[in-house]
């Protein structure tokens, strides 16, 4: 699957779902390059967390298992106030 592919997929709600499995907080969704196979996309999910063991190490979509990396204690951006 391209990267132009999978980027549109990760933005549908559904999607989203599937992805984050029953994970309730704050997160951050992405596409990065595999760290063993740089020619492979996966899909970089940063959770507020630490509890990952509901998110899926690997999703189907449109046919293809793509990988996902999970990434625990991601710190959501807060608003400036401006």
């Amino acid at each position: 699957m391209d990267q132009k592919r999978l980027a549109q997929l990760i933005e549908l709600p559904d999607v989203q779902r599937k992805i984050l499995g029953g994970y309730r907080g704050a997160y951050s969704l992405g596409l990065t390059l595999h760290p063993r196979d740089r020619r492979r996309l996966v899909i970089s999910v940063r959770i507020a967390g630490s509890d990952d063991h509901r998110i899926p190490r690997q999703v189907e979509l449109d046919g293809a298992r793509i990988p996902v990396l999970v990434r625990a204690n991601f710190t959501p951006p807060v608003a400036s106030g401006r």
